[in-house]
């Protein structure tokens, strides 16, 4: 069944929300149900001159002056009002982003606000359904004077109780670059970047603050945002291509714990960069994507 909220709703503030998220912990899923859609519609403010300003100065770099990586910040308040909606059937904690997509459709009046349509696909659930299949994905589509400007998609996983540990350490890999790839830079990430950038995201999710919240999840240091990675490796493109990203695909492989020193790889193509976020040894991704720059 399909359910839809026409009235638009102003968008609530992300830190209220992130303290009723933990109210969502005792929600238990156990029965069976079909898919089904959630869809509902918000206002937001536009972005503020001192959040625009924030991101140039953490990432610098950027060639827009509203970076489409930020979109993602606003895309998340509206992830987590929705999974705030009684009608979502697991904990907002409990979900872990898998991958992402932005696309800027037209330009951008850093000075207006936005219409958004949200749009949930909630898996088939039930005692006979794989954990792994257990995906929501979401779209937030950003709208100015009725045009569309840019679209959000984001798949979560949905974690069923604690992974397994894994026994023993694998032997590591020689990393032989292929063809076409470069090491870019090397990032130096301290232990308090996670709060940095949630002052500037809004993201102050737990996990990613401090060594005694993250352990409440299960995580025994914190660990950096993956999309503070995908901005940075934004920035970095912007930077060295001299356009602005259209499109920026990203696909989360393994949390980077902080501190943490990690490597940026990227290989240029015909329009757009590839870009693979790499551990300090080069062997082991901890993400990757794609950059797809403006015509301009």
């Amino acid at each position: 069944m399909d359910t839809v909220s026409s009235q638009a709703q102003r968008l609530p503030a992300m830190p209220g929300m992130l303290a009723k998220s933990l109210l969502t912990l005792n929600r238990v899923d156990d029965t069976a149900a079909d898919k089904s859609e959630l869809h509902d519609k918000f206002a937001i403010e536009a972005v503020s001159a001192k959040q625009r300003q924030g991101f140039h100065d953490i990432f610098g770099g950027f060639n827009s002056d509203v970076p489409l990586s930020l979109f993602y910040c606003m895309a998340q308040r509206t992830h987590l009002a929705q999974m705030l909606d009684q009608r979502f059937p697991w904990p907002a904690p409990g979900l872990v982003h898998v991958n992402n997509s932005l696309e800027q459709h037209a330009t951008i009046d850093a000075t207006q606000g936005f219409s958004i349509d949200a749009h949930v696909g909630i898996p088939a659930r039930g005692p006979d359904v794989s954990p792994r299949r257990l995906r929501p994905q979401f779209t937030v589509k950003f709208y100015q004077d009725d045009n569309l400007v840019v679209t959000c998609k984001s798949t979560y996983q949905v974690m069923k109780g604690q992974a397994p540990e894994r026994s023993g350490k694998k032997a590591t890999k020689v990393f032989e670059p292929a063809e076409g790839w470069v090491n870019h830079c090397h990032w130096q990430l301290g232990s308090g970047m996670g709060r940095r950038y949630a002052r500037i995201s809004g993201d102050f999710n737990p996990i990613h603050l401090h060594t005694l919240t993250s352990r409440w999840f299960g995580f025994k240091k914190p660990i950096i945002h993956g999309m503070y990675m995908m901005a940075r490796a934004q920035a970095e493109i912007e930077k060295v291509s001299g356009k602005s990203a259209q499109r920026i695909d990203v696909t989360f492989k393994r949390p980077v714990v902080l501190p943490a020193r990690v490597q940026l790889w990227l290989n240029k193509e015909a329009g757009q960069h590839r870009y693979e976020v790499r551990s300090a040894d080069h062997s082991q991704v901890q993400l990757d994507g794609t950059v797809k720059l403006s015509a301009d």
